[in-house]
């Protein structure tokens, strides 16, 4: 139990120390479906002193062995900075948001699931360096994600590999901001799509019909910082399973018939 709290620790430090970025991983989504009509949706949190993102998402089994699935992820930051020219301080603050969809499809073992899903989405990363000077930039990204899961009836274990396309397709940038900034925005725009791997996973308690859960993603890639990438992101979710809801309601109903 020990190590773990210590690279728990260590990742919201990284975190901490990361806080004006152009991109930032969302969490390695791994669906508990196992046959049709399987659905769930996950709310999770995470960040550090000077950040807060949230992450959200839903998947559902419509026909056997195939999946939907919608991602949806928010971050901002903020921090105070001394002004350069020897004025008040002032505020800098990211906001970001990313929606994505995707299918899959998914084949049931007696020790777990394995699954595909392929995705694309898109949104926006706004860095506001203070002083009414303002970097928006739009992204696009494409994945292939195997992943691998594992559950019992009060644990869970979800395990992906992410590999994404990021693109930085349109921008507006003011070029007050600082020129170290203003370069590697440049480069962004010139050197895109970047494609890289992230890998992730969560592991939780279950208690019928929610699971809480330690969620984690890295980015596997040596170049992150050198484009003010956010590298890791650690965080805990709130899942709920909507066959074990609706099967919980159903026997109720009859109970009470």
């Amino acid at each position: 139990m020990r190590p773990f709290i210590l690279i728990f620790a260590g990742f919201l430090l990284l975190a901490a120390g990361c806080v004006q970025y152009h991109y930032s991983p969302n969490f390695v989504q791994t669906p508990y479906v196992v046959k049709k009509g399987d659905g769930m949706v996950t709310a999770a949190i995470s960040g550090s002193p000077v950040a807060l993102n949230g992450d959200f998402h839903a998947s559902y089994s419509p026909i056997k062995y195939g999946t939907v699935m919608l991602n949806y992820f928010q971050a901002h930051s903020s921090f105070t900075e001394n002004n350069f020219l020897g004025g008040p301080s002032y505020l800098q603050t990211t906001k970001g948001y990313l929606v994505e969809g995707a299918v899959g499809a998914y084949k049931p073992f007696s020790f777990g699931t394995a699954a595909l899903y392929v995705g694309w989405g898109q949104g926006q990363m706004r860095n506001d360096y203070g002083i009414n000077r303002i970097a928006d930039l739009g992204l696009q990204r494409f994945f292939v994600q195997p992943t691998f899961t594992y559950k019992n009836d009060w644990f869970r274990l979800g395990i992906g590999l992410r590999f994404v396309r990021l693109n930085f397709p349109s921008g507006n940038i003011d070029y007050r901001i600082e020129p170290a900034d203003v370069v590697i925005i440049q480069r962004l725009e010139k050197e895109s799509p970047f494609w890289f791997p992230e890998m992730g996973g969560n592991i939780g308690i279950h208690f019928k019909p929610v699971t809480i859960s330690a969620n984690l993603v890295i980015m596997a890639t040596r170049p992150a910082a050198e484009y003010s990438f956010d590298a890791s992101n650690i965080g805990v979710g709130l899942s709920l399973e909507l066959q074990e809801l609706f099967k919980k309601r159903n026997r109720n109903s009859v109970i009470e018939e």
